[in-house]
């Protein structure tokens, strides 16, 4: 019995230590399994946080890979083989544990991350492209296409998008011809990793009734960086807007040709195009009286019914800064007391996510009905007073927490959000007593306070001041001060015409004193330009950031080279040096309603 025992000890204790010693050989195994397993995380680490591998090092007892912003080090018995892709970008390691992870490495020709070039994939806008892009990493893309004579015209754009996949949007590209097109891979800092290049060819413009461009000076490289957008109305105000830009070379890189459209066949932009924060274009249709929002290509991407709402589009939208819009209107139950109906006299703010209408401001409450002058036979239709468009806004504008207005016939205007006016720029003959307190005191360019009644009334100018006569486009200056584009039209209450030799339009920069209820002239330009830059109507400034030069464009009427329409003219205000002339020939007498030097490429795409 006891032998029995011993030998049933004896095999039970053969028993177990294999069993024991397979455990523990399992053990050791999971143990690798598991170191290889954080070896294998910690490449993905890297991968995952858009680090490119640039070299690997064998050293007696690990590999250390090098990455862009790290390094990660592996002991060599938790690999079996590393193999290098250089063509495809990437260096497979395979692991003592049988398993495989491919590593985005630094490699060669970056051809391959091309897989799709789709020429104007919208079917309106000729002269973009997109590209589809496979990165090799996560990463970011930078396109550049480059100049048909230099530098100058060679546009460029790092895309904000990091993910691998991407459809590149190619914006700038000319006209009739073979257009190089560099696809820059870089890092998440936008530091070039590689790049590749496709070629895209493009057919010649098909547009009817097209200006034609002559540059007058061009001092390239003083001049705002950007291209020009032009709102171009077309052959006529009945034709389907034609917005494009134009580089400094006067060629064109973007268009829309929109009469394919379904939704904007016979889109009228009015105003013409404002980027919006999101990157897109915002425009009034005065053809259907609606707002539109319209990307790049020239897609509908959204739209609101105003007569819906009970009114017409005019002139003006523009987005402020709560992300409302701002839009200047006719209210269609609107009516004189006699009952005739009174247009372009209302300001409407509407929300964009609901579409209601937020608030409604009537000039007929704000300002003097009463002030009229006979405008007979000096412009046609809708551009002359008449005692149903006796105000005529045509823009509106944000002023700190106030806004601001032009208003043809009656002047420039700030009031605020509960329709209280606050001053009015203006001559201050007709205004009735109850008026006389908004109105500002003039004071010339030298700071001496004009009291001339002939030049306070509008009868006359001075050396040092003038009024703005039917004025467009309000800016507010960094400083504080405003811009105005001053048409001049009816100048001194006397008509005048496109032909008139005394006719002119001016940039004005006015200085408001609000506590001493004055505006003082800053500077102005134009009045040395004559009738060959007069715009009665329509027209634009624009005051441009980086260079502190200022964008005077008449776009109406303009004597050019080679007949009618109107000019870009980039002006250094400090000296009154002309940086960049233009001249816009078009079919018809109007060029543009206005003109915006602007990158292509919006800033968060």
């Amino acid at each position: 019995m006891e032998i029995i025992l011993k030998r049933g000890r004896t095999a039970l204790v053969m028993l177990v230590l294999p069993l024991m010693l397979l455990m523990a050989c399992k053990k050791d195994k999971v143990a690798e399994s598991s170191k290889e397993g954080v070896y294998e995380a910690s490449l993905e680490s890297m991968t995952e946080k858009g680090n490119l591998l640039l070299n690997y090092v064998k050293g007696d007892k690990v590999y250390t890979f090098n990455f862009e912003t790290g390094v990660v080090e592996i002991p060599v018995l938790s690999i079996l083989t590393i193999e290098d892709h250089p063509d495809q970008w990437a260096t497979v390691v395979n692991f003592a544990d049988k398993k495989s992870l491919s590593v985005p490495s630094k490699g060669n020709a970056l051809d391959f991350m091309v897989k799709k070039v789709t020429l104007n994939p919208s079917g309106y806008n000729p002269l973009a492209a997109t590209v589809e892009v496979f990165m090799p990493a996560r990463g970011r893309i930078k396109v550049v296409i480059q100049s048909k004579t230099g530098k100058n015209g060679t546009i460029e754009h790092l895309f904000t998008a990091s993910n691998n996949r991407q459809i590149i949007p190619v914006l700038g590209l000319y006209a009739n011809y073979n257009n190089q097109v560099d696809l820059v891979f870089t890092d998440m800092n936008g530091k070039e990793r590689g790049r590749t290049q496709v070629n895209i060819q493009t057919a010649p413009l098909n547009v009817g009734a097209f200006p034609s461009f002559e540059i007058i000076t061009a001092q390239k490289g003083r001049m705002e960086p950007g291209l020009n957008l032009v709102s171009y109305p077309g052959e006529s105000e009945l034709d389907t807007s034609c917005p494009y830009m134009l580089d400094a070379d006067g060629e064109v890189r973007w268009i829309l040709l929109l009469k394919p459209s379904p939704d904007l066949k016979r889109f009228g932009e009015a105003i013409g195009f404002k980027r919006m924060k999101n990157g897109n274009f915002l425009s009034g249709d005065k053809d259907a009286s609606r707002i539109v929002e319209v990307d790049m290509l020239g897609n509908l991407v959204h739209q609101w019914d105003l007569i819906k709402l009970g009114y017409t589009f005019h002139h003006e939208v523009t987005e402020a800064s709560n992300g409302n819009f701002l839009i200047t209107v006719s209210k269609s139950d609107a009516r004189l007391v006699n009952g005739k109906p009174r247009i372009n006299d209302h300001i409407i703010e509407v929300n964009p996510v609901s579409g209601t209408l937020v608030k409604e401001w009537d000039l007929a409450n704000m300002l003097d009905t009463s002030r009229y002058e006979s405008h007979k036979d000096v412009l046609p239709g809708d551009i002359i007073q008449t005692p149903s468009n006796w105000a005529h806004n045509n823009s509106i504008a944000e002023r700190g927490a106030d806004l601001m207005a032009t208003v043809r016939f009656q002047g420039l205007m700030s009031f605020n959000k509960d329709g209280n006016v606050k001053w009015i720029i203006s001559p201050h003959k007709n205004w009735g007593t109850a008026y006389q307190k908004y109105l500002l005191s003039p004071v010339d360019e030298s700071g001496r306070v004009v009291t001339d009644p002939k030049v306070i009334s509008g009868e006359a100018g001075a050396s040092g001041f003038d009024w703005a006569w039917g004025p467009h486009t309000p800016v507010l200056m960094p400083n504080g001060h405003i811009l105005v584009f001053d048409n001049g039209y009816y100048r001194h209450f006397q008509p005048n015409t496109m032909v008139d030799a005394d006719s002119y339009s001016r940039i004005v920069e006015y200085k408001v004193d609000e506590a001493q209820r004055t505006v003082q002239q800053v500077w102005s330009y134009g009045k040395e330009r004559g009738v060959k830059s007069f715009a009665p109507a329509l027209s634009s400034i624009q005051f441009l950031p980086q260079t502190g030069h200022v964008l005077y464009c008449p776009g109406i009427g303009n004597k050019t080279n080679k007949g009618v329409g109107g000019r870009i003219v980039e002006i250094d205000p400090a000296t009154k040096e002309v940086i960049y002339e233009l001249e816009i020939t078009a079919p018809s007498t109007t060029a543009f309603h206005r003109v915006t030097r602007m990158e292509i490429y919006p800033g968060n795409l």
